[in-house]
C-alpha cells in the first residue's frame, strides 16, 4: 500500500473504498445507512479488521494530487449510492472521473430488468424493480445500524416497515450466509421466498419431517405412544397431483386438477391442526414437526393459487393461515418458555443464550417489551432459581425432556444425570423456538411477495423469472429483488 492507493475492503456481497494517505489514515466516507460524511480515520478503522486490497489503474494522477482532491472534500455529506457513494469518491480522488464499477452493474441489470418488462404503472408512478447477488451498500449499511431489519425473506424499514428489498436463495437449499442477515442454516424449513417453494421442494422438506417422526417414534414407543404417519402418504398424493396438474396444456384440465389438489391440501391442514391440539396437549417432544408439516400444507394450498393466477386468494389464505399458526406457535412457545423462564439465563448458559436472545423472542408475542421489561419480568424468576436450583428441572415439560430418556434408579431418573440432560437440552429448545418463530415471519414476508406482485402489474410466472443479469459469483448464496422506490 502507498501514498494515494484506491484501497477497499470486502464487506461480504459489496465493497468499501477509500483513499490511503500514506500515514496511516485513509479518507473515505464513512456514517450509517444512506447517509455518510467523508472523514479522515485510522487505517485500522477503515480496515475494521478485514482483508485490505489496491484497486489498480493504467492511468492515474500523483498521489500530491490524489491526497489534495480527497482533502479537498472531508466533511462533505453528500453520500447517494447511485450517483456519490464512497467508490466513486474514491474513483474521482485517483482519475477526476466520477465512477462506480458496482453501480454500472446494478445499473446493467436495471436495464436488463426494464427490457424483460419488469415494470409497473402504480398510482400513475413508474416503479422497477431489479434483481441483483450483490446487497446494496445503503441496505448493508441499514441493516447494520438498526434502521433496517429482516424479517423472513424482506428487509424493511424498522420504523415505516416499507419494504427496500426480497430475499430468494439462489439455490434451493436454506441459505447459511450471510451473516450480516442472521439467517442461520436449520432457520426454518421454509425458504425465504415463496417463489423459491415449489412443490417438489416442499415434497422433499415433507420426506424430511417424516424421517424426524419416525425417529421421534423411538422415545415415544418408551411411553406407549404411537405416531399416526397415514395421513404423510396422502399429502404426499396431493403433491403429486399438483405438480402433474401444472404439466397440463389445457387450462381446463389444469384448474381441474389443481382444485382436487387445493381440496386435499385443506384436508391436510384440518388434520394437522387436531394433530398439534392433541401433541399440545400432551407437551410432547413432536409438536414443532407437526407445526412445520402445517405450514406446508398452507404453502402447498396457495402456490397452487399463485399458479393459477388467482393472487387475491392466494393472499387471503396466507391471512388466514397466518392467524392460525400464529396461534399454534405461541401456545408452543410459552410452553418451552417452562414454568420458570430464567432457566434460560443461568450461568451454565453464558455465552450460548443472553437477554438479548430472550428478548427478541418475548418481542415476538408482544412487540412492545424491551430488554429492561424482560428483566424485571424474570427478576423473581431468578431468586427462586438461587433458592431452588434443581425446581425448574422438575417442572421442564416433556417437550423439553421425558423422564424416560434419562436412565432410571430405584427412586426415578438419577438427579444428577436429569440435570445434566437438561442442561444441554436447553440451548437445543432456544433454537426450536427461534425456528418456529422463524417459520412464521416467513409465512408473513410471502404475504409481501404476493402483494408486490399485484402492485407491480406482473404475473407470478415473471415474478418467478427476475434474476440478476450478472454471472453469480461463487460464495453468493441470495439474490436480493429490489424495488425502485420501498413498498
Amino acid at each position: 500500500m502507498a501514498k494515494g492507493d484506491h484501497i477497499y475492503i470486502n464487506c461480504g456481497n459489496y465493497t468499501h473504498h477509500g483513499i490511503d494517505c500514506g500515514d496511516g489514515t485513509a479518507i473515505h466516507y464513512i456514517g450509517e445507512s444512506m447517509q455518510g460524511v467523508i472523514s479522515r480515520t485510522s487505517m485500522d478503522a477503515f480496515t475494521s479488521g478485514k482483508q485490505l486490497f489496491t484497486r489498480q489503474y493504467e492511468i492515474c494522477d500523483l498521489p500530491e494530487i490524489i491526497i489534495q482532491r480527497a482533502e479537498s472534500r472531508l466533511g462533505e455529506d453528500r453520500y447517494n449510492l447511485l450517483f456519490n457513494n464512497c467508490e466513486h469518491f474514491s474513483s474521482w480522488c485517483k482519475t477526476g472521473k466520477h465512477e462506480s464499477e458496482q453501480v454500472n452493474s446494478a445499473v446493467a441489470i436495471a436495464v436488463d430488468i426494464l427490457k424483460f418488462g419488469a415494470s409497473f404503472m402504480n398510482n400513475q408512478t413508474m416503479n422497477t424493480v431489479n434483481a441483483t447477488f450483490v446487497i446494496p451498500e445503503e441496505i448493508a449499511f441499514g441493516v447494520n445500524d438498526g434502521t433496517l431489519e429482516r424479517v423472513g425473506g424482506i428487509i424493511r424499514d424498522t420504523q415505516t416497515k416499507q419494504v427496500v428489498a426480497w430475499l430468494r436463495e439462489s439455490s434451493s437449499h436454506v441459505s447459511q450466509v450471510p451473516a450480516l442477515l442472521n439467517i442461520g442454516s436449520t432457520a426454518s424449513v421454509l425458504n425465504l421466498g415463496v417463489s423459491v417453494m415449489g412443490f417438489a421442494l416442499v415434497m422433499q422438506r415433507l420426506q424430511e419431517l417424516e424421517q424426524r417422526l419416525q425417529k421421534a417414534q423411538e422415545v415415544l414407543n418408551k411411553v406407549n405412544r404411537k405416531i399416526d404417519l397415514g395421513y404423510y402418504a396422502n399429502f404426499r398424493a396431493a403433491l403429486d397431483l399438483a405438480i402433474n396438474a401444472f404439466t397440463m396444456n389445457k387450462p381446463e384440465n389444469r384448474r381441474n386438477s389443481a382444485l382436487q389438489a387445493i381440496n386435499r391440501f385443506l384436508e391436510a391442514q384440518h388434520i394437522y391442526t387436531k394433530y398439534i391440539d392433541l401433541e399440545l396437549e400432551q407437551k410432547s417432544q413432536i409438536v414443532d414437526e407437526y407445526i412445520m408439516t402445517l405450514s406446508l400444507a398452507y404453502i402447498a394450498e396457495i402456490r397452487c393459487y399463485l399458479e393459477l393466477e388467482e393472487h387475491d386468494t392466494a393472499l387471503r389464505r396466507f391471512q388466514e393461515g397466518s392467524l392460525v399458526l400464529r396461534s399454534l406457535i405461541q401456545k408452543y412457545v410459552e410452553l418451552l418458555l417452562t414454568s420458570n423462564p430464567a432457566a434460560y439465563l443461568q450461568p451454565e448458559f453464558r455465552g450460548k443464550i443472553d437477554l438479548q436472545r430472550l428478548t427478541k423472542i418475548y418481542q415476538w408475542i408482544d412487540p412492545v417489551l424491551n430488554e429492561n421489561a424482560v428483566f424485571e419480568m424474570q427478576r423473581e424468576n431468578l431468586i427462586k432459581l438461587a433458592q431452588e436450583p434443581n425446581k425448574w428441572i422438575d417442572s421442564l415439560p416433556s417437550a423439553i425432556l421425558d423422564r424416560v430418556e434419562v436412565p432410571w434408579g430405584i427412586f426415578g431418573p438419577n438427579p444428577e444425570d436429569l440435570k445434566k440432560e437438561a442442561t444441554k437440552r436447553l440451548p437445543q429448545t432456544m433454537e426450536v423456538i427461534e425456528s418456529m418463530i422463524e417459520t412464521y415471519n416467513r409465512l408473513e414476508s410471502y404475504q409481501s411477495e404476493v402483494k408486490a406482485i399485484a402492485q407491480l402489474g406482473i404475473s407470478f410466472q415473471d415474478w418467478l423469472k427476475l434474476a440478476p443479469a450478472e454471472a453469480k459469483p461463487e460464495k453468493a448464496e441470495l439474490m436480493y429483488i429490489i424495488p425502485s422506490a420501498p413498498l
